[in-house]
């Protein structure tokens, strides 16, 4: 196993939506897998892979609950245990078996253990959870519009965009908050979970807030908290106040940002924007998403692929950056991570 990536842990493999009785390719880890749903719903992760010529089995169709290669044949249960070889006297071979990956669907999401089977539990999914929010498992307390993107880059290049959202004053117009007075930034870390709060005291309201219904003609206080667990799962809780006016009587836009290694220079980004209010006003969605991707798709991903590219295969921390006041949750990060890959490679005995 490449010491690039913790195998043992969770990761986002898709959303519910994405997974149907139409098998799904998607690379995780360096792996190819395959997702589809049985016929009463449960969702199959199987390595995306025939052990005979190791063509796709996601190019193949379901019987039942089980995937016929398209190349010739062979047939393999949910387990990944071949249960039909159509050639000669049907003999099937010893080596003839997919690796099946244990999944689970909880919080609104399909979750995929990449490591040993036997690791995995689903009581040890991470718990996502934003303040002053409803449970996310609570799905008809708040509206959700979100997506997935595919990005050229590092997934940790990545946490470090969203771990210092100073970026936003930059990068994002339609996010930004115009004219604040004063801005702080502040970094804490309890156990493996880090948070990176930024404030701005005194300023505008930014674009998403007001589409929400938040009055553009008042200063505000804002803040953009930005919550991490390892390996890489955000929670993002933004919201603005009257100044000086507790947090009680704001309002609030969270969102979720949720990144699975496709490999080495490539990511999975599952992201979400939430909210209570307007829930049922679908034209509030669509705004929502259409400022959602100007901001991810069109601002941030151009961006840090361009930063990829420039890295090529050098790790960031490597060539010595010139490293600034926001970047200390990206860099208590990486230490996090590097810290349990470590204890990961020590466990498998490959010291």
């Amino acid at each position: 196993m490449s010491e690039a990536f913790l195998y043992k842990a969770w990761y986002v493999a898709a959303w519910p939506s994405e997974v149907t009785r139409t098998p799904l390719r998607r690379v995780f880890l360096e792996q190819p897998v395959m997702l589809y749903r049985r016929e009463d719903g449960r969702p199959v992760a199987l390595a995306d892979s025939c052990p005979h010529r190791f063509v796709p089995l996601s190019r193949g169709s379901l019987v039942g609950d089980e995937i016929v290669c398209c190349y010739h044949g062979l047939r393999f249960n949910p387990d990944g245990a071949c249960t039909l070889n159509p050639h000669g006297d049907g003999t099937i071979p010893a080596v003839a078996k997919v690796r099946a990956y244990p999944l689970a669907e909880s919080q609104g999401l399909i979750w995929i253990w990449m490591g040993a089977a036997a690791d995995a539990d689903p009581r040890t999914i991470p718990v996502l959870s934003i303040p002053h929010f409803p449970a996310l498992d609570d799905a008809d307390a708040y509206a959700a519009v979100g997506g997935r993107l595919s990005i050229a880059a590092n997934y940790e290049l990545i946490t470090d965009n969203l771990l210092d959202l100073s970026h936003v004053q930059f990068l994002h117009p339609g996010l930004r908050v115009a004219n604040p007075r004063v801005t702080r930034h502040e970094m804490k870390q309890e156990g493996n979970a880090i948070t990176s709060y930024f404030w701005r005291d005194e300023g505008q309201v930014n674009g998403l807030l007001k589409l929400m219904g938040w009055p553009a003609d008042r200063p505000v206080d804002s803040r953009a908290h930005m919550h991490w667990q390892p390996p890489a799962l955000m929670t993002l809780d933004v919201g603005v106040t009257d100044v000086g006016r507790p947090v009680a009587e704001g309002m609030s836009a969270p969102s979720l940002h949720l990144l699975t290694p496709e490999s080495r220079e490539r990511t999975h980004y599952f992201f979400a924007f939430l909210r209570t209010v307007g829930k049922d006003d679908a034209a509030l969605t669509e705004k929502v998403r259409v400022l959602g991707l100007q901001a991810f798709e069109q601002e941030d991903k151009p961006v840090i692929e361009a930063q990829q590219m420039n890295l090529g295969e050098a790790e960031i921390m490597s060539l010595g950056p010139a490293l600034l006041a926001p970047d200390a949750a990206g860099v208590r990060a990486r230490r996090v991570l590097r810290g349990l890959i470590e204890a990961q490679r020590v466990e498998a005995g490959s010291v």
